[in-house]
């Protein structure tokens, strides 16, 4: 697939934009037959175009109950970072989340965005979205023993536990779990090693010396970080084998 980035980056505007707009069927219309969601990584994926055993058919079922449960009832704003990156078919955004969950509820989530599109039907469509953010931080913001806060979150848990069912619901909040500090300690010692030259970090890389670490988030078995490419800004997302917390595998966005 040859695609023009301007429509890639149109194709990934758009998705914030039916969501501020609570437009549930021009976002359900931006993903591809088959497609996954991410959000947040480390927690179930939401795959679509596969049978869905809760409706008993194919579709995009799974996809529209994650917009009833997430979006739907929430006021979500996206703030962006820096410049959109536009990397092959993949466009990356560093931006903060800012949800109004109702009740004078808000939070900010720091966030790093990839869009993954492909060629659906003639038109470029997102057969992934993978949305890095850590859940514990968020959790901590909207708990508490205040009124609002416990009418919100009595609410979201309604329905996450009827929409997504009591699997999906513990599925989500094992998203908490992720390689933390001592993941985001290996990223830094892995750029500190290519930065002095040496060469299996550097391979891992794939070559590339990534410079001004900054926005590290753990999420699942990733790490993303906002660091720059010769000057320019980039994206670093580094996987890691959870049992040795080793970087088994690196991709620089630039």
């Amino acid at each position: 697939m040859l695609a023009d980035p301007a429509d890639l980056l149109t194709l990934a505007h758009a998705s914030p934009a039916a969501v501020a707009e609570h437009d549930k069927e021009a976002w359900l219309g931006l993903f591809s037959r088959y497609h996954v969601v991410e959000d947040p990584v480390g927690g179930r994926p939401v795959l679509g175009g596969l049978y869905d055993p809760r409706r008993r058919r194919r579709g995009r079922d799974p996809l529209a109950r994650f917009w009833d449960t997430f979006i739907a009832p929430n006021d979500i704003r996206f703030h962006v970072q820096r410049d959109d990156i536009v990397d092959g078919l993949t466009v990356v955004r560093d931006v903060t989340i800012e949800t109004r969950l109702g009740r004078g509820v808000v939070a900010h989530a720091p966030m790093h965005l990839l869009y993954e599109a492909t060629l659906d039907e003639g038109e470029p469509r997102i057969r992934r979205i993978a949305a890095h953010w850590e859940v514990a931080p968020m959790f901590a913001k909207v708990a508490g023993v205040s009124p609002a806060k416990l009418a919100v979150g009595t609410s979201m848990a309604t329905r996450m536990l009827r929409n997504l069912g009591l699997g999906g619901s513990v599925a989500f909040g094992a998203a908490v779990r992720s390689v933390g500090e001592p993941g985001k300690t290996a990223v830094r010692r892995l750029v500190e090693a290519a930065t002095r030259g040496d060469s299996d970090a550097l391979d891992t890389l794939g070559g590339r010396v990534v410079g001004d670490i900054t926005k590290i988030i753990a999420a699942g078995d990733t790490v993303t970080a906002s660091c720059t490419v010769d000057g320019s800004p980039a994206l670093l997302c580094c996987y890691l084998d959870r049992s040795s917390l080793r970087v088994v595998r690196a991709d620089v966005y630039a």
